[in-house]
This record gives structure tokens, C-alpha cells and sequence, in this order.
């Protein structure tokens, strides 16, 4: 696989995800979404949208990794490119068009690319005891969850050409409800899409988790943590454990 151009990276609209203190041994990462405003080699740097929580004034001058996922052929699994950057100055008002302001800042100009594999977040399988489903805007039928964590979720899709013709980048709006307790709208990327041997009948899609909140990132966190309880109380031999229904309720169903 070709190793992307830095120049055709750091262009507007290119979205990218701004790595703030990683911490791989714990499978934490404080990671946040931006794009690309503008491209200023004269100044050696670029500026991109402020961050949700926001990049803060005092942080200017600390260094950060900023990653992003790239397709270098269709039909290809994307690679995770990363380069070395340091915030340069806040910008309180930056002119993003006529008669429209937003927060953004500045990042220096990379010199260098190079691949990253990074295990973003904890990993768990939905259990019968704490259900987790997901469903897709405008499609009746809930996906089943095979994974998920803080980052992203893997579901298995129906042979619909709705979901078929689903490619990596591409983006679509879900509904989450955490055992008919509390429900979460989010915005998901396509990772990657792929079969498995054993279940050759099956396709399954592995997808990330767009812009998510402080307040939706806190409670996504939580409950997967009820999950994971489920599942290490199971390892230490202190509950059976029952994995989650193959065929989750509809929405009809699970309001009635």
C-alpha cells in the first residue's frame, strides 16, 4: 500500500482526529474531531475548527498527534496515517465566510507521516443481562451489535442495498437504547466492511462515532462499563452470562 502524499492531506475539508495525552496502556485516549479551515505554508501551519471540549489558550506551544484514516484503492481496508503537530495560537474569531465567524486555531505544518495503530478503547460484546441496540435512521429492524466500545461499534447488516452499497467514509445517523433505560442519536463513519469465514451469509461493517458531546461520550462510557461489570463478574465465576438475543426487539416491540 502506497504511503499517502502530505500535501494532498493537509488540504480544507480534511477531517482529522487530534490526539490529546494518549494513555495506550489503559486503552484511553483523549481524542477530538476536527477539520481543516485553511492551509497557510507562507506561516508554516494550518487552521482547523475548535474542539468539543474546546483547545484552550493555556495549551498553546503543547504538542499533539494528530491521526487520520486513509483509502489508497477501493475494495482496500484503510491504514491509520499519523504526524506530529503543536498548536500555534487560538483564534477567538476566524472568518470562516462572509458575515460568518467561528473559534478554530492553528497547527504547525507536518514534516512527516508514519502509520499508527492505536487501540482507541475497551472492546465488549452486548450481554442478554444489559442489552445494548442499535438501530439505523429509516431502517425498521435494529442491527445486531457484534462489539462495541467509546470509539465505535461492529454490527452485522442484513443483504439490503442500503447496506451494500455502504463504503469506507461513508456516513449515516443511528439510535442506541441501553436496556430500554436511556437512548443516545449519534453519527457514524465506515471504517471498514468485511466477511468472516464462519459466517459466509454474513457482512459485517465496523464504524466510528462522529462528534459525539462531552455529556454523550460520558454516557456511552457508563454503559459500557455495565456491560463489562456483567462480563468480569462472569470471568471470576460470579454470574452466568447470557449473550444478547440474535434477533433484538423492533421499535414497535420494545415501546410496548
Amino acid at each position: 500500500m502506497a504511503k499517502p502524499d502530505l500535501k494532498r492531506i493537509i488540504q480544507p475539508a480534511q477531517h482529522l482526529e487530534l490526539l490529546f495525552g494518549a494513555q495506550e496502556e489503559e486503552h484511553r485516549v483523549d481524542m477530538r474531531d476536527t477539520v481543516i479551515y485553511d492551509v497557510h505554508p507562507d506561516m508554516k501551519g494550518f487552521v482547523v475548527a475548535q474542539t468539543e471540549p474546546p483547545v484552550l489558550k493555556s495549551m498553546t506551544g503543547n504538542p499533539i498527534e494528530s491521526t487520520f484514516l486513509w483509502l489508497s484503492a477501493p475494495g482496500e481496508d484503510p491504514k491509520r496515517y499519523a504526524f506530529d503537530t503543536r498548536i500555534q495560537e487560538l483564534i477567538t474569531h476566524y472568518t470562516l465566510s462572509l458575515g460568518q465567524t467561528v473559534q478554530a486555531f492553528r497547527l504547525a505544518y507536518p514534516k512527516d507521516l508514519y502509520e499508527r495503530n492505536i487501540r482507541f478503547s475497551y472492546r465488549v460484546k452486548p450481554v442478554k443481562q444489559y442489552p445494548i441496540t442499535l438501530w439505523v435512521e429509516g431502517h425498521e429492524q435494529p442491527l445486531p451489535i457484534i462489539e462495541i466500545s467509546e470509539g465505535g461499534v461492529c454490527v452485522s447488516c442484513p443483504q439490503l442495498r442500503r447496506f451494500s452499497a455502504l463504503k469506507p467514509g461513508d456516513k449515516l445517523f443511528i439510535t442506541l437504547d441501553f436496556n430500554n433505560q436511556s437512548q443516545m442519536k449519534a453519527q457514524l463513519q465506515v471504517v471498514r466492511r468485511f466477511r468472516r469465514p464462519q459466517f459466509p451469509r454474513m457482512e459485517f461493517i465496523g464504524a466510528r462515532f462522529l462528534g459525539l458531546s462531552m455529556n454523550e461520550q460520558t454516557l456511552l462510557a457508563a454503559e459500557i462499563r455495565k456491560s463489562q461489570r456483567v462480563i468480569l463478574r462472569k470471568m471470576a465465576g460470579l454470574e452466568s452470562i447470557r449473550a444478547a438475543s440474535a434477533k433484538p426487539l423492533n421499535r414497535r416491540e420494545l415501546s410496548s
